[in-house]
């Protein structure tokens, strides 16, 4: 055994048996935190262990007969005395030897997938859901107040070390859902869930909170609280710190569950806090009407308590939007907006949705480079901000990078699957890499959701490209004729829509063009680019585009139609005046771009038009 032993080592066998234990290892490590987050199936990580282990005699008997050195891959030769061969019992050794080490291996693989659980009774209880609590005043106004409870325990929660917890948009998926609580807590993933209903009377409020184990469904934890609402913000907090309780978290102290409050409540006025809730949910909304309430509500809560930093952000993010809805001139609402979100930074720095809003502003004035970093430095505060993916999906659609886009507007309305605005992206990003039947039901879950299509040309929109694509010409024109400037007014004549409709037939544009110079003079030539470049006049729409760079919209230069215009040796030039090359340069490529020698080339694909 001596002599195999010095052989084994001759030969370099523990060297490579120690490294390929140590790789293996290091696979199996990645495999199992990897594979879980690509949602790939349990099996997938046994399969890479097996795997490794028929590859170790394999490895065993490659490294007894070659060996690696200076001059490459090399057979290694036997010693004099072995010549003849290896004797029977030294062989049976060295398979003995082999057969052990197989062993240590999967001893070692072994417990990174299948090592032995704690019996569930004794196991910490570490992730939680908390589903929206139930509104049982009779007044169902007064859900905005019940979902702030939600959002606020959560929140409270979410800053628990070692504890998980689902995010706002996951649990407020199952709100007004009559699910069986396990099922809820297998969908989402958790050991526990936390429900409860919340009723209000003039200036009291009952809270019923419970806390239940998700294997079992039985009660962890339960209690009710009836207190003034003066109190909200102490309840808030006692509930948290009684759940960490229940749940045995340790909090990186030897106390079991020390009380976690927040560093300070959002505002000592619960009145303004109330204001301040229901100005959420007329954002959540959208449309003038509903923005300008949410200004009105939130101006209120400022009245009330002029620190509450909370409510200057929610100003300044309906200041930088309702233009898009109103129609109005966005330069004094993006100057209102800019001071209210440096009012809130100025009280707390940490606020996600203030940031958000100055990168926004920066979008609007295309600072490319500028928005990119706002918006990484606001998601870095706050990954499950749903406005800031939502904005930052449209910095990057509006700069060509349309797959990335679709990625943040999905992500957005992952974390924020109610919101009607954040749907409509979502939509509009489909529309845009041309995946019209998910763009046309996305659609439709923002006008379900309470989104005012009204005569929006940015819905309609959508509607109007899924028509042209498919050749329904008695359905876009019926879009083409709905279609409202922000004043108002029609954006299309009948003749006119009439005109368009027979382009598609005959490509005979000088009816279009008559029309337009006899009625639409006043009308600026740059309002006329998508028309031009949907029906093909590239070179025209081009020069238009280049005439007047700052009226032309950046991402409908995107649209699956519009490659032979990205084709064009100008478009560079384009892209240039619209400062998008040197944001191009630092961040990342369009997708239908790429630099090619000394310049930059687009128009390499249709994007998504066979979708």
């Amino acid at each position: 055994m001596r002599t195999l032993f010095h052989e084994l080592k001759r030969r370099r066998v523990f060297r490579v048996a120690g490294i390929y234990a140590v790789v293996a290892w290091v696979l199996t490590e990645v495999a199992d935190v990897v594979f879980p987050a690509l949602q790939l199936p349990d099996w997938t990580v046994t399969f890479v262990i097996a795997l490794l282990l028929m590859g170790f005699p394999i490895a065993m008997i490659f490294a007894w007969v070659f060996d690696i050195g200076p001059q490459g891959i090399e057979r290694t030769e036997p010693l004099a005395e072995r010549a003849r061969g290896v004797p029977h019992l030294e062989r049976l050794g060295y398979l003995g030897l082999l057969a052990i080490a197989m062993v240590a291996l999967a001893y070692l693989l072994y417990p990174q997938v299948f090592g032995v659980a704690p019996a569930v009774d004794d196991a910490p209880k570490e992730s939680i859901a908390v589903l929206p609590f139930a509104n049982l005043s009779q007044d169902a106004a007064n859900d905005y107040f019940s979902d702030g409870m939600s959002e606020e325990l959560l929140n409270l929660l979410a800053k628990v070390p070692d504890l998980r917890v689902a995010s706002r948009t996951s649990s407020f998926a199952y709100k007004e859902q009559n699910l069986d609580v396990r099922e809820v807590a297998r969908q989402l993933g958790v050991d526990t869930v936390l429900e409860g209903s919340v009723r209000r009377s003039g200036d009291r409020v009952r809270i019923t909170a419970q806390l239940i184990d998700a294997d079992t469904g039985y009660h962890l934890w339960s209690n009710t609280y009836d207190r003034e609402l003066k109190d909200i913000f102490a309840v808030q907090d006692e509930i948290s710190a009684e759940i960490v309780k229940a749940l045995k978290v340790t909090l990186g102290t030897e106390q079991e569950a020390p009380m976690m409050a927040r560093a300070a409540p959002p505002t000592q006025d619960v009145e303004a806090y109330q204001l301040y809730l229901q100005a959420r949910h007329q954002w959540k909304r959208r449309g003038e009407q509903a923005l300008r309430r949410s200004i009105e509500l939130l101006e209120q809560a400022l009245e009330r308590d002029p620190e509450f930093a909370r409510a200057y952000s929610g100003l300044a993010a309906v200041y930088v939007v309702l233009p898009g809805y109103s129609g109005e001139d966005a330069a004094p609402y993006a100057s209102k907006a800019t001071e209210a979100a440096q009012q809130a930074l100025s009280r707390d720095p940490t606020l996600a949705e203030a940031h958000s809003v100055l990168a926004e502003l920066a979008v609007n004035e295309r600072r490319w480079a500028d928005a990119e970093a706002g918006f990484f430095f606001a998601t870095s505060l706050d990954a499950t901000d749903p406005t800031t993916h939502h904005w930052y999906s449209l910095l990057l659609r509006q700069t060509g990078r349309l797959e990335k886009s679709l990625e943040e507007a999905m992500l957005a309305q992952e974390l924020d699957p109610a919101s009607p605005i954040v749907n409509l992206n979502l939509a509009q990003t489909y529309a845009q890499l041309g995946y019209d039947e998910k763009a046309l039901n996305y659609r439709q879950i923002a006008l379900d959701l309470g989104f005012d299509i009204g005569t929006s040309f940015a819905t309609d929109g959508i509607s109007a490209m899924a028509a042209a694509r498919s050749g329904d010409k008695e359905r876009l024109g019926e879009m083409l004729r709905r279609q409202r400037q922000p004043d108002g007014e029609r954006a299309l004549n009948d003749p006119l829509v009439e005109a368009i409709l027979d382009v598609l037939e005959t490509n005979d544009w000088s009816e279009v063009d008559a029309i337009i110079a006899r009625d639409y003079a006043d009308r600026p030539e740059s309002a006329w680019f998508q028309l031009y470049t949907y029906g093909g006049r590239y070179e025209h729409a081009l020069n238009l585009a280049l005439k007047y760079p700052d009226e032309i919209q950046p991402d409908s230069l995107w649209l699956p139609e519009f490659g032979g215009l990205r084709r064009l040796p100008g478009f560079i030039d384009l892209a240039d005046a619209m400062g998008l090359l040197d944001y191009w340069k630092q961040y990342g490529w369009p997708d239908d771009c790429r630099p090619v020698g000394d310049g930059v080339q687009c128009g390499f694909s249709s994007l998504a038009a066979a979708h």
